[in-house]
């Protein structure tokens, strides 16, 4: 069905595999197109509660194709930019939880999708870049939002406008990392924390994230009016019935 993608679902995670290997999973036009549809039928899948995002072979993603740059207009670029950022919004906006399975290099946009995840584990070789500033670019695909968010303002400013390239263990040490494994060891991690996550509450998991999501732009006021509707709606549900009928039903034994 995809060319550049493949897609697997299983006990209720979705593994979104880029698989480009032969250009370290950089994202041509068709691999963009192809993971925005692939995000939508997800997004539709009542029985998806974990997307899991990596990349097939020694790379996570080098970012965006070279190949396809270089003659953009201001106003095509524009265009083009725009095009992409819904695949970025998706994941933000997903009731979904995304884990970055990073098996190897993530770099530019590569890192970009990586920082709007929810999660993200890495293998300990793998490099972690924002090299725009090298070819003349911002950094983009909201990696401006994300990543001071992750790891603060000041290390933002000396990654991106530096251009570095940082270590898997400095990437943790930064805060960016959730887990640092060995690559033989990150199938097994991941599916792992997949699994703890799909045994949690659905609703409150949506709510959770739409919510933290937003609380650097959210007064405390208005946070805590969200915060007063996703718990009225929380109380209501299943998951919490079921759970403190278990706990009490416990503590009668």
């Amino acid at each position: 069905m995809y060319q550049t993608i493949l897609v697997d679902k299983k006990g209720g995670v979705a593994t979104v595999t880029l698989n480009r290997p032969q250009a370290l999973n950089a994202m041509d036009l068709v691999m963009r197109e192809e993971l925005r549809l692939a995000f939508i039928d997800i997004e539709r899948d009542d029985e998806v509660r974990v997307v899991v995002l990596t990349g097939n072979g020694k790379a996570f993603c080098a970012g965006g194709d070279l190949s396809t740059m270089g003659t953009w207009t201001p106003n095509s670029a524009r265009k083009r930019m725009r095009n992409v950022h819904h695949l970025y919004k998706a994941i933000a906006n997903s009731d979904k939880i995304f884990i970055a399975a990073i098996n190897g290099h993530a770099t530019g946009s590569g890192l970009s999708l990586a920082c709007a995840c929810d999660f993200r584990v890495a293998v300990d070789v793998a490099k972690i870049g924002t090299p725009f500033i090298n070819v003349g670019l911002v950094p983009d695909c909201g990696i401006m939002y994300t990543l001071p968010r992750l790891i603060g303002l000041a290390k933002t400013k000396e990654m991106t406008m530096l251009g570095q390239t940082i270590t898997a263990q400095q990437a943790m040490d930064l805060g960016l990392f959730t887990k640092l494994v060995e690559p033989e060891q990150l199938a097994a991690a991941v599916e792992e924390l997949a699994q703890d996550i799909c045994k949690r509450s659905y609703i409150a998991l949506a709510l959770n994230k739409s919510i933290v999501n937003r609380t650097f732009e959210l007064s405390l006021d208005a946070l805590m009016d969200c915060e007063a509707y996703a718990q009225d709606t929380c109380f209501a549900s299943d998951a919490h019935k079921d759970a403190i009928a278990a706990i009490m039903a416990k503590q009668k034994k």
